[in-house]
């Protein structure tokens, strides 16, 4: 019988061992923090968002610094995609349904319920579980086979799952520990730096910039600038673009929320994807918030104007009070002209200066470059490391909000899983 050790107990570490175990290896767990599926219970505001039954799914995998990133994806997914995580979650007893025609939750609401099915499946299958182990080291006993170091102890194993997560929320214990394992074995892993997070903004100081089908700029009569933290704390319905050096790299409509330095919501989080990888190659990343989608700009100048002459004694923030959020008025009130107004509102220009710490994003991108690792078992590709396998956010592959995520962490971690157990 193989014995396979999975390092950490997320989501992909708990899919491994079950796969491990289903297929005929003695498994054992070993997780640093005292109680399992700690960030795996966040998701979803709670709720857990486990899956995307989008059809296309495949195409919104990215990578920080590999090339091919949704072809590898594919290959993993082949192995065990989504229908095959739902299928083993009925197995295990988890009702699931599904919001907005493709996001996959529990039936209870409860991210919980996730985890505790995940839990039974592996006790039932005598998965052996360690917690409050700090993994230091894995290398090669003298017998050739793999040993992984603790503090107090060293387990000896035919293979080795590295799933311990990413730096994403921190405090959930996930402090990026398996980057240095990586490294400790001699792979690659790429910059690492936080995704699915909030951006830190500035507007744009050429009084404002409105990216449409061309990027006119409209200075007199516009309204100037003003600090974002007049607008902190406000949520509103908005169209997102984001480009850098005047391309589009990425657009989505849905909420977002203003902060004292920038920006926040859904649709926000997958635009801060991009915008890494924007950084990264020294490039200048604008946001462009079209904060009234539901209406053109032609009709939003026409409606000013046609207020204007009805109340000629109304400022331009009485004339707004029926159309913006409170919070968003005074970043548009010192404008007089409504072609001007109605321009700098449906093209609201911000200049992304960064992004929030580790602390306060939901994923990590970078991680280890995929040409290490082979997708049909996420076995490191090196003939020296043959047995040692990863799964997760610890492989240079993340997608936006709405279960994407978590699906890569089933299939990636049932794929090492099962292989490690061949």
């Amino acid at each position: 019988m193989k014995q396979v050790v999975v390092v950490g107990c997320g989501a992909s570490g708990m899919m491994a061992a079950i796969a491990a175990a289903r297929n005929g290896a003695s498994v054992t767990v070993l997780d640093a923090g005292r109680k399992p599926g700690r960030k795996l219970l966040l998701t979803g505001n709670g709720r857990c968002n486990l899956s995307n039954l989008n059809p296309e799914i495949v195409s919104v995998y990215d990578a920080l610094g590999s090339e091919g990133c949704t072809q590898f994806v594919s290959k993993v997914f082949e192995g065990f995609g989504v229908q095959d995580t739902l299928s083993l979650f009925q197995e295990c007893g988890l009702v699931t349904v599904t919001e907005h025609g493709e996001w996959v939750y529990p039936a209870s609401g409860r991210s919980d319920s996730v985890l505790n099915v995940l839990l039974r499946e592996m006790n039932r299958l005598g998965v052996k579980m360690k917690y409050d182990v700090e993994v230091t080291g894995i290398d090669r006993a003298s017998d050739g086979r793999w040993q992984v170091r603790t503090e107090g102890w060293s387990y000896a194993c035919d293979s080795v799952v590295i799933a311990c997560g990413s730096r994403a929320a921190s405090a959930t214990g996930s402090n990026g520990s398996g980057y240095e394992l990586c490294l400790g074995l001699g792979m690659d892993v790429t910059e690492i730096r936080p995704a699915l997070t909030a951006l830190r903004c500035r507007p744009v100081q050429d009084d404002c910039i409105v990216f449409e089908a061309g990027q006119d700029k409209a200075k007199e009569d516009a309204p100037l600038p003003v600090p974002l933290g007049t607008a902190a704390g406000t949520r509103t319905a908005a169209k997102v673009s984001l480009y850098a050096d005047d391309t589009l790299l990425a657009q989505e409509e849905g909420q977002v929320q203003f902060t004292q330095n920038g920006v926040s919501g859904i649709a926000v989080f997958n635009m801060s994807r991009h915008a890494v990888r924007a950084l990264r190659d020294r490039k200048t990343p604008v946001i462009s918030l079209d904060l009234l989608p539901v209406m053109e700009k032609e009709e939003l100048a026409a409606y000013l104007q046609k207020l204007q002459s009805l109340r000629p004694e109304d400022s331009m923030k009485d004339l707004l009070a029926g159309i913006l959020p409170a919070g968003l008025i005074p970043l548009f009130a010192s404008g007089t002209d409504p072609e001007k107004t109605a321009g700098a509102i449906k093209g609201y220009a911000l200049e992304v200066t960064g992004l929030r710490d580790f602390e306060n994003c939901q994923i990590c991108a970078g991680g280890v470059i995929l040409d290490q690792l082979d997708p049909s078992s996420m076995q490191c590709v090196d003939p020296s490391l043959e047995g040692i396998h990863i799964a997760g956010e610890l492989a240079d592959v993340d997608g936006p909000c709405g279960g994407y995520n978590l699906q890569w962490a089933w299939s990636s971690g049932y794929v090492a899983g099962m292989h490690s157990a061949l």
